[in-house]
């Protein structure tokens, strides 16, 4: 499952750099592929949406049963599953990744159109690195500071965390002067998508640097 979610991030990401070439590049056809790529996204929440009402499903399935009616797992499963889509229908245009894309649309539209070279496609115009500040190394796993909003690599918080008593935001000339606790930090979907896309836009230059020089 770890797998597919990782999948499944490197699949937005790639459709985040769809959606930048299309706002540099095209014209007549932009908004149709919009909508397609916007429509790709919301298919990949909505995947997202029902892989977790399957596992609560199969949760509440397995729960229900016992070794004299395995036999009805299909049927208790199916049942829950109708139930938690009925009781809980996902809220997909509010999903992190639709609102992500959504944001990218309105930023594109505001800027001008500029000639780019063709090295620049597979490349955003700003990009933000995102480096823990402990480790001081790029952050894969990102959490996110409630009290001050700073973002740090997971494991590494963690264990500053749990190093000492009363211990600060690491981010220098961070004005938060509470002692940090476990309980502050919150997963950042919107950040992790960022930090994939960037991963994404590094693979696709690389791939297009080695196609330049294979042509040589």
């Amino acid at each position: 499952m770890a797998d597919l979610e990782e999948l499944r991030k490197q699949c937005l990401a790639s459709l985040y750099l769809c959606t930048d070439n299309a706002l540099k590049y095209l014209d007549e056809e932009r908004d149709s592929e919009l909508e397609l790529l916007k429509n790709c996204v919301r298919e990949y929440c909505a995947m997202e949406a029902k892989q977790g009402y399957e596992a609560e499903a199969l949760v509440r399935a397995k729960r229900d049963i016992d070794a004299s009616n395995l036999d009805s797992l299909d049927e208790k499963f199916n049942a829950h599953f109708n139930s938690l889509l009925a009781q809980r229908p996902p809220n997909i245009d509010n999903h992190p990744a639709v609102r992500e894309f959504d944001k990218r649309v309105r930023n594109g539209l505001k800027k001008p159109a500029q000639n780019l070279d063709e090295s620049d496609i597979a490349i955003t115009e700003t990009q933000e690195t995102y480096v823990d500040a402990i480790t001081k190394m790029l952050i894969k796993d990102p959490v996110r500071n409630t009290m001050c909003g700073h973002v740090y690599e997971r494991s590494a918080i963690l264990a500053h965390i749990k190093s000492r008593t009363r211990v600060r935001c690491p981010v220098m000339g961070c004005v938060n002067r509470e002692p940090m606790q476990i309980s502050h930090l919150v997963e950042d979907e919107e950040i992790r998508l960022r930090i994939a896309q960037q991963s994404a836009a590094t693979n696709n230059q690389s791939i297009m640097d080695l196609s330049e020089i294979d042509s040589q």
